[in-house]
């Protein structure tokens, strides 16, 4: 499929397999779009086909038509299907956008959903009403509307603007997501308080619980869904008040762990790229530090997808409202202003403004900026229980444990 390299007065441009420029005419005359591949050489070529073209739309493109010049419109009549290999060639052209894995596993568990819907249907032919009608299908009646509204549109329409711009398959007028409007954020997630209570939090863990999936079979068998990584996700999130995103980025390699030993409380520290792009190192404590563990020995964070659903489940099995993992942060910092203990390394320190002061530093931000290496930084405690039976525990949670008895 040719990719599209520029634009020009008349349309676009696309570097065919011998590396010369293809001239491609688009222009949208009275309603009807007209879409054809020149024999031009040259832009100022390609200039006189499009004043021909003006003179009379229908004439050229039967005379270009009829002298070969239009290949691709020819190919433009096959059926396109929202088909596996295709929309793994979207995911990997999101990858190559440098979009995060857990976008894509988002937009690959959506696009699967519109994949089975659409199923043996040209893409080409489907109208706004075809893709509402889809829409509808997962309404739900309890909560009075289409669930992850906005994530299935943002979702079909990138695809579909991709099968534009990239693969070619479909021109503007063959598209309608373009008339599919992406609903807002939801005014009421600025306005409702954000954060949970500990209690509530650390029902849900307790209640975070695998099941026998009818989808794979397993009934009967004993098998259930993994949901450990969940859970160790939701201990990251409450525990050390991290970003989804740092949580998907260190489970992937991209921060280190590291253990210690003889701190106290302090198991660890995580060592992470901030969203500001500065590197931020984080003390935690025995359970934190192998949920840290286990997710980098998995390899990836669970999708969001996956989350929610495990979440749903587990607070609908107690009662609770579902917990929305990103407010768990706001969460962190209440508690911590409100119940939390400062945790300092057994091996002691200085305090960073009796440095400054000491090197004759004004501000301790200067420091802290420059000069500061501290390895493993103080540690926020907070009188939080997140436990449940089916946790691992690691050798390292029992020496911990048994040295802080002592």
């Amino acid at each position: 499929m040719p990719r599209w390299t520029g634009k020009w007065a008349g349309g676009r441009t696309y570097m065919n397999k011998q590396g010369g420029t293809v001239w491609v005419l688009e222009k949208q005359v009275h309603g009807r779009l007209y879409t054809t591949r020149l024999a031009a050489g040259n832009e100022n070529e390609a200039l006189g086909e499009l004043a021909l073209f003006k003179r009379d739309p229908d004439a050229y493109i039967a005379r270009a038509q009829a002298a070969g010049m239009a290949p691709e419109r020819e190919a433009a009549t096959s059926p396109v299907y929202m088909d596996p290999e295709r929309v793994g060639r979207f995911l990997e052209h999101l990858k190559r956008q440098g979009r995060t894995e857990r976008h894509r596993k988002n937009v690959r568990n959506y696009l699967a959903q519109w994949a089975e819907a659409l199923f043996e249907k040209d893409l080409r032919t489907l109208r706004l009403q075809d893709l509402k009608q889809v829409l509808n299908g997962w309404y739900d009646d309890a909560k009075k509307e289409i669930v992850a509204k906005r994530h299935r549109i943002a979702a079909i329409k990138s695809f579909f603007s991709w099968l534009r711009e990239e693969e070619a398959v479909l021109t503007t007028a063959e598209d309608p997501t373009l008339a599919l409007k992406v609903p807002p954020a939801r005014p009421e997630k600025a306005m409702r308080d954000k954060g949970y209570s500990m209690r509530d939090v650390e029902r849900l863990y307790a209640a975070i619980q695998g099941w026998e999936s009818k989808k794979y079979g397993w009934k009967g068998t004993g098998r259930v869904t993994d949901v450990q990584p969940v859970r160790d996700v939701l201990m990251l999130h409450a525990k050390c008040g991290m970003h989804g995103t740092e949580i998907d980025r260190l489970a992937r390699g991209e921060g280190k762990v590291k253990v210690l030993q003889g701190q106290g409380a302090i198991a660890g520290t995580i060592t992470f790229v901030h969203k500001s792009g500065r590197v931020h190192v984080q003390s935690v404590d025995a359970q934190a530090l192998g949920a840290a563990l286990r997710l980098q020995a998995r390899g990836s964070a669970p999708a969001d997808w996956w989350i929610r659903q495990v979440v749903k489940r587990a607070a609908k099995s107690i009662g609770l409202e579902p917990l929305r993992m990103g407010e768990l942060r706001h969460s962190f910092v209440t508690w911590a202003a409100e119940c939390g203990v400062e945790v300092k390394p057994l091996e002691g320190g200085v305090p960073l403004s009796r440095i400054a002061a000491t090197i004759g530093h004004q501000s301790a931000v200067t420091t802290k900026k420059f000069y500061e290496g501290v390895k493993v930084p103080p540690m926020i405690q907070l009188p939080i229980r997140l436990e449940h039976p089916e946790d691992p525990v690691l050798l390292l949670d029992r020496q911990l444990r048994d040295g802080s008895s002592h």
